[in-house]
């Protein structure tokens, strides 16, 4: 039996300027995903996927050698599998054998947009043995900063230089995290086609500095005054880059306080502060999570 285990992310600042290089925060997630394997004589991948209520919620049986799907009950997601699968393994120097039952579990519900993908991904990268990153650039056109969280236990620094990823581990609890809050909007943002909506774009150079100097100031803030002001100048920078209306605007107007969107702007969590908390519960939100019980500490 060979077990595998990946966290989530939340991306804090940077959203679709850390693709052109921007400097950016990243949030590793006590939530994650994990994979068990069991090897077997059957020459069949026998792939099951569990959510956070232990439900099945994917399956496939895949031929282990030519990685052919038999059955499942979702196509498309068994064509990504296959995809991941046949990456991995032209990547790999060890060939490990796939004959058996992949057995996965999934530590949050499936819209929450913690990394579903990036951790699969992750995991796969560890079972074959080969880099994560490599593997998530042929299988996304993402930025890789997911790829980056799910296997450090510390909230990181993540840049794209040359293409290429600089990781760097930072202490960031700051003083004031108490009142730092994580919303889920209940909606599902697609990554992969907000990446290429945003490739059509042509970004200012002096923005993804703006950005970066937004990140660090971020790093360095002691108080949450200030911390409120750098987020409502991070959205309306970003706001104007990508050419839509912040969150605040687009579905909270009439909220006092900053909010800020995370990842990809219109789905999955956005981070509020405890100012505007009573805004959110009186509204129904019924996913709040407070800054310790989402966000992975060293």
């Amino acid at each position: 039996m060979k077990k595998f285990k990946s966290n989530g992310k939340l991306l804090l600042t940077g959203e679709y300027l850390i693709l052109d290089g921007a400097l950016s925060i990243a949030l590793p997630c006590n939530y994650g995903q994990s994979l068990v394997f069991i090897k077997n004589n059957d020459k069949i991948i026998n792939w099951k996927s569990f959510g956070s209520n232990n439900n099945l919620w994917f399956s496939a049986l895949i031929e282990s050698e030519n990685l052919k799907l038999i059955e499942t009950n979702d196509q498309s997601k068994a064509e990504w599998l296959i995809e991941i699968l046949q990456k991995a393994k032209e990547l790999s120097i060890d060939h490990p054998t796939l004959s058996g039952e992949f057995t996965s579990y999934l530590k949050f519900p499936n819209n929450w947009g913690l990394g579903s993908s990036s951790t699969l991904i992750n995991n796969i990268a560890q079972f074959f043995n080969v880099d994560p990153f490599e593997l998530h650039f042929k299988c996304s056109n993402g930025s890789g900063y997911d790829i980056a969280c799910a296997s450090i236990q510390q909230p990181i620094t993540y840049r794209l230089a040359n293409n290429h990823p600089e990781v760097k581990k930072i202490d960031w609890k700051p003083i004031f995290h108490k009142e730092i809050f994580f919303i889920h909007l209940n909606k599902k943002q697609n990554s992969k086609k907000e990446v290429i909506r945003y490739e059509n774009l042509k970004i200012n150079p002096s923005h993804i500095k703006e950005i970066s100097d937004l990140s660090v100031e971020i790093i360095k803030c002691k108080s949450l005054n200030d911390f409120e002001k750098i987020i409502e100048q991070h959205e309306n920078l970003i706001s104007y880059c990508i050419k839509q209306d912040t969150v605040k605007e687009k579905y909270f107007s009439n909220c006092q306080g900053a909010i800020k969107s995370l990842g990809a702007w219109g789905g999955d969590f956005i981070l509020a502060t405890r100012k505007q908390l009573k805004y959110f519960e009186e509204r129904g939100f019924k996913t709040i999570l407070p800054f310790e019980k989402i966000i992975k500490l060293s």
